[in-house]
Protein backbone atom coordinates (compact mmCIF):
# COMPACT_ATOMS: atom_id res chain seq x y z
CA UNK A 1 0.00 0.00 0.00
CA UNK A 2 1.28 3.72 -0.91
CA UNK A 3 1.70 5.84 1.84
CA UNK A 4 -0.60 8.37 -0.32
CA UNK A 5 -3.02 5.53 0.07
CA UNK A 6 -2.32 4.46 3.31
CA UNK A 7 -3.20 7.90 5.00
CA UNK A 8 -6.14 7.83 3.44
CA UNK A 9 -7.24 4.60 4.86
CA UNK A 10 -6.13 5.59 7.99
CA UNK A 11 -8.01 9.54 7.79
CA UNK A 12 -11.14 7.52 7.13
CA UNK A 13 -10.82 5.27 10.19
CA UNK A 14 -10.20 8.21 12.28
CA UNK A 15 -13.30 9.69 11.09
CA UNK A 16 -15.62 6.87 11.27
CA UNK A 17 -14.25 6.96 14.96
CA UNK A 18 -15.03 10.23 15.74
CA UNK A 19 -11.25 11.60 15.29
CA UNK A 20 -10.16 14.85 13.93
CA UNK A 21 -7.90 14.49 11.00
CA UNK A 22 -5.11 16.63 8.89
CA UNK A 23 -3.46 15.51 5.33
CA UNK A 24 -0.25 14.31 6.18
CA UNK A 25 2.57 17.10 6.36
CA UNK A 26 -0.45 19.92 7.81
CA UNK A 27 0.03 21.78 10.99
CA UNK A 28 -2.22 20.80 13.38
CA UNK A 29 -2.85 23.21 17.09
CA UNK A 30 -6.87 22.20 17.65
CA UNK A 31 -7.68 20.07 20.65
CA UNK A 32 -8.28 16.61 19.31
CA UNK A 33 -11.15 14.30 19.84
CA UNK A 34 -10.78 10.61 20.64
CA UNK A 35 -13.39 8.25 20.78
CA UNK A 36 -11.71 5.07 22.97
CA UNK A 37 -12.98 1.71 22.98
CA UNK A 38 -14.81 -0.34 25.36
CA UNK A 39 -12.90 -3.30 25.84
CA UNK A 40 -14.55 -7.03 25.89
CA UNK A 41 -11.46 -8.32 27.05
CA UNK A 42 -8.61 -6.29 28.57
CA UNK A 43 -5.14 -6.22 26.24
CA UNK A 44 -2.63 -8.80 27.11
CA UNK A 45 0.43 -5.91 28.22
CA UNK A 46 3.07 -7.64 26.40
CA UNK A 47 3.91 -4.66 23.96
CA UNK A 48 2.57 -6.43 21.07
CA UNK A 49 -0.76 -4.63 19.45
CA UNK A 50 -2.41 -8.00 18.09
CA UNK A 51 -5.14 -7.80 20.77
CA UNK A 52 -8.92 -7.90 19.17
CA UNK A 53 -9.87 -4.46 21.44
CA UNK A 54 -6.51 -2.86 19.63
CA UNK A 55 -7.77 -4.20 16.03
CA UNK A 56 -10.91 -2.23 17.08
CA UNK A 57 -9.20 1.35 18.48
CA UNK A 58 -8.52 3.63 15.98
CA UNK A 59 -5.37 5.05 15.40
CA UNK A 60 -4.70 8.73 16.54
CA UNK A 61 -3.42 12.07 14.88
CA UNK A 62 0.42 11.46 14.19
CA UNK A 63 1.71 13.62 17.40
CA UNK A 64 2.93 16.98 16.40
CA UNK A 65 5.36 19.43 17.41
CA UNK A 66 4.60 20.39 20.89
CA UNK A 67 5.69 24.25 20.17
CA UNK A 68 4.34 24.85 16.76
CA UNK A 69 1.89 21.90 15.94
CA UNK A 70 4.12 20.99 12.85
CA UNK A 71 4.68 18.01 12.02
CA UNK A 72 6.77 15.93 14.36
CA UNK A 73 9.88 13.67 15.05
CA UNK A 74 10.08 10.54 15.81
CA UNK A 75 6.44 9.78 13.95
CA UNK A 76 3.88 8.35 16.94
CA UNK A 77 0.68 7.22 17.07
CA UNK A 78 -1.24 6.20 19.82
CA UNK A 79 -4.68 3.96 20.67
CA UNK A 80 -6.97 4.27 23.85
CA UNK A 81 -9.42 1.82 25.14
CA UNK A 82 -11.15 1.24 28.50
CA UNK A 83 -13.30 -1.24 30.62
CA UNK A 84 -14.50 -1.28 34.04
CA UNK A 85 -11.12 -1.68 35.40
CA UNK A 86 -8.63 0.64 33.64
CA UNK A 87 -7.68 2.90 30.74
CA UNK A 88 -5.30 1.03 28.03
CA UNK A 89 -3.33 3.11 25.92
CA UNK A 90 -0.38 2.18 23.67
CA UNK A 91 1.72 4.29 21.83
CA UNK A 92 3.97 3.17 18.74
CA UNK A 93 6.87 5.31 18.68
CA UNK A 94 9.25 5.82 15.42
CA UNK A 95 12.50 6.43 17.07
CA UNK A 96 16.43 5.49 15.65
CA UNK A 97 18.28 6.29 18.83
CA UNK A 98 17.01 5.10 21.74
CA UNK A 99 18.28 5.73 25.06
CA UNK A 100 17.32 5.08 28.71
CA UNK A 101 19.51 3.89 30.80
CA UNK A 102 17.46 5.04 34.38
CA UNK A 103 16.01 2.73 37.17
CA UNK A 104 14.93 2.99 40.91
CA UNK A 105 12.10 4.18 42.07
CA UNK A 106 10.45 7.40 40.26
CA UNK A 107 13.67 7.59 37.88
CA UNK A 108 13.31 11.38 36.02
CA UNK A 109 12.38 9.42 32.41
CA UNK A 110 11.33 12.64 31.01
CA UNK A 111 15.58 13.43 30.97
CA UNK A 112 15.69 10.09 27.99
CA UNK A 113 12.91 8.50 25.97
CA UNK A 114 9.87 7.87 27.05
CA UNK A 115 6.01 7.88 26.53
CA UNK A 116 4.37 10.07 28.65
CA UNK A 117 0.44 10.33 29.66
CA UNK A 118 -1.23 13.52 31.68
CA UNK A 119 -5.23 13.07 32.92
CA UNK A 120 -7.26 15.63 33.90
CA UNK A 121 -10.50 13.96 34.50
CA UNK A 122 -12.54 16.67 35.26
CA UNK A 123 -11.02 19.23 32.87
CA UNK A 124 -10.53 21.71 35.87
CA UNK A 125 -6.82 21.99 36.07
CA UNK A 126 -6.50 20.82 39.50
CA UNK A 127 -5.74 17.15 40.75
CA UNK A 128 -4.35 16.37 37.52
CA UNK A 129 -1.47 12.99 37.32
CA UNK A 130 1.12 12.71 35.05
CA UNK A 131 2.78 8.71 33.87
CA UNK A 132 5.47 7.64 32.09
CA UNK A 133 7.04 4.50 30.82
CA UNK A 134 10.30 4.05 29.34
CA UNK A 135 11.47 1.47 26.89
CA UNK A 136 12.99 -0.05 29.23
CA UNK A 137 9.83 -0.15 31.13
CA UNK A 138 11.15 1.85 33.99
CA UNK A 139 7.96 4.02 35.86
CA UNK A 140 7.21 7.37 37.26
CA UNK A 141 4.00 8.85 38.55
CA UNK A 142 3.11 11.90 40.14
CA UNK A 143 -0.05 14.26 40.89
CA UNK A 144 -0.23 17.62 41.13
CA UNK A 145 -2.82 20.00 42.57
CA UNK A 146 -2.23 22.48 40.34
CA UNK A 147 -0.38 23.13 37.58
CA UNK A 148 3.08 22.12 38.49
CA UNK A 149 2.34 22.48 41.97
CA UNK A 150 3.36 21.41 44.70
CA UNK A 151 7.20 21.84 43.06
CA UNK A 152 9.38 20.61 42.06
CA UNK A 153 7.40 17.24 40.56
CA UNK A 154 4.10 17.12 42.40
CA UNK A 155 3.41 14.22 44.93
CA UNK A 156 5.70 11.75 43.62
CA UNK A 157 4.52 9.41 46.79
CA UNK A 158 1.36 8.59 44.56
CA UNK A 159 1.43 5.15 43.36
CA UNK A 160 -0.66 5.05 40.25
CA UNK A 161 -0.98 0.93 40.25
CA UNK A 162 0.17 1.28 36.54
CA UNK A 163 1.03 -1.94 34.44
CA UNK A 164 3.26 -1.76 31.50
CA UNK A 165 4.81 -3.40 29.00
CA UNK A 166 7.38 -2.25 25.97
CA UNK A 167 8.89 -4.53 22.57
CA UNK A 168 11.92 -2.21 21.23
CA UNK A 169 12.81 -2.76 17.84
CA UNK A 170 16.59 -2.65 18.28
CA UNK A 171 18.54 -2.09 21.24
CA UNK A 172 18.49 0.14 23.93
CA UNK A 173 21.69 2.38 25.32
CA UNK A 174 23.79 0.82 22.36
CA UNK A 175 25.48 2.31 19.26
CA UNK A 176 23.46 0.73 16.23
CA UNK A 177 19.99 2.65 14.80
CA UNK A 178 17.34 1.24 16.42
CA UNK A 179 14.03 1.92 14.73
CA UNK A 180 11.23 2.50 17.60
CA UNK A 181 9.73 0.74 20.22
CA UNK A 182 5.86 -0.17 21.09
CA UNK A 183 4.82 0.89 24.99
CA UNK A 184 1.06 -0.74 26.29
CA UNK A 185 -0.19 0.40 29.99
CA UNK A 186 -2.80 0.35 31.71
CA UNK A 187 -3.94 2.48 34.86
CA UNK A 188 -6.71 1.22 37.04
CA UNK A 189 -9.30 3.81 37.57
CA UNK A 190 -7.94 3.58 41.22
CA UNK A 191 -5.41 5.52 40.50
CA UNK A 192 -7.35 8.91 40.00
CA UNK A 193 -9.44 8.41 43.32
CA UNK A 194 -6.68 10.43 45.58
CA UNK A 195 -6.48 14.16 46.15
CA UNK A 196 -8.69 16.90 46.81
CA UNK A 197 -11.39 16.08 44.08
CA UNK A 198 -11.18 12.31 43.46
CA UNK A 199 -12.43 10.72 40.32
CA UNK A 200 -14.63 8.10 39.95
CA UNK A 201 -14.51 5.39 36.72
CA UNK A 202 -16.32 7.14 33.76
CA UNK A 203 -19.39 5.58 32.09
CA UNK A 204 -20.19 5.32 28.68
CA UNK A 205 -20.35 9.30 26.95
CA UNK A 206 -18.35 11.01 29.54
CA UNK A 207 -15.00 12.69 28.77
CA UNK A 208 -11.94 13.19 30.41
CA UNK A 209 -9.42 15.76 29.13
CA UNK A 210 -6.03 13.72 28.44
CA UNK A 211 -2.84 14.76 26.90
CA UNK A 212 0.26 12.17 25.58
CA UNK A 213 3.32 12.84 24.68
CA UNK A 214 6.51 11.46 23.46
CA UNK A 215 10.56 12.65 24.71
CA UNK A 216 13.01 11.80 22.94
CA UNK A 217 16.70 11.85 23.60
CA UNK A 218 18.73 12.89 21.05
CA UNK A 219 22.53 12.64 20.26
CA UNK A 220 22.67 15.87 20.43
CA UNK A 221 20.04 17.49 22.53
CA UNK A 222 16.01 16.30 23.26
CA UNK A 223 12.90 17.02 21.73
CA UNK A 224 9.12 16.19 22.38
CA UNK A 225 6.21 15.20 20.43
CA UNK A 226 2.55 15.08 21.49
CA UNK A 227 -1.17 14.35 20.48
CA UNK A 228 -2.51 18.07 21.43
CA UNK A 229 0.46 20.50 21.32
CA UNK A 230 0.65 22.49 24.08
CA UNK A 231 2.09 25.63 22.44
CA UNK A 232 4.56 26.94 25.27
CA UNK A 233 7.43 25.67 26.41
CA UNK A 234 5.64 23.28 29.14
CA UNK A 235 3.75 20.21 28.79
CA UNK A 236 2.41 21.23 31.95
CA UNK A 237 -0.85 23.21 29.77
CA UNK A 238 -4.02 20.98 31.17
CA UNK A 239 -6.12 23.26 29.00
CA UNK A 240 -4.24 22.00 26.00
CA UNK A 241 -4.72 18.34 26.97
CA UNK A 242 -6.95 16.51 24.56
CA UNK A 243 -10.42 15.13 24.76
CA UNK A 244 -10.92 11.54 25.24
CA UNK A 245 -14.62 10.27 24.77
CA UNK A 246 -15.28 6.80 26.36
CA UNK A 247 -17.58 4.82 24.20
CA UNK A 248 -20.28 2.54 25.19
CA UNK A 249 -18.84 -0.43 23.08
Amino acid sequence: MSRALAAIVACSALYAAGCTCQAPGETRTEIPVYHAVRASAPPTLDGVLDDPVWQRAAVTEPFVRTMTGEPGDPHTTARVAWDDDAIYVAFEVADEYLRSDLSGHDPHLWEQDTVEIMADPDGDGRNYFELQLSPTEQVFDTRYDSRRQPQPFGHVDWDSGLRGATTVNGRVNDDEDDEGYVAELAIPWSAFQHGPTPADRPSAGDEWRVALYVLDVRANGQAGVGWSPPLVGDFHVPDRFGRIIFDAN
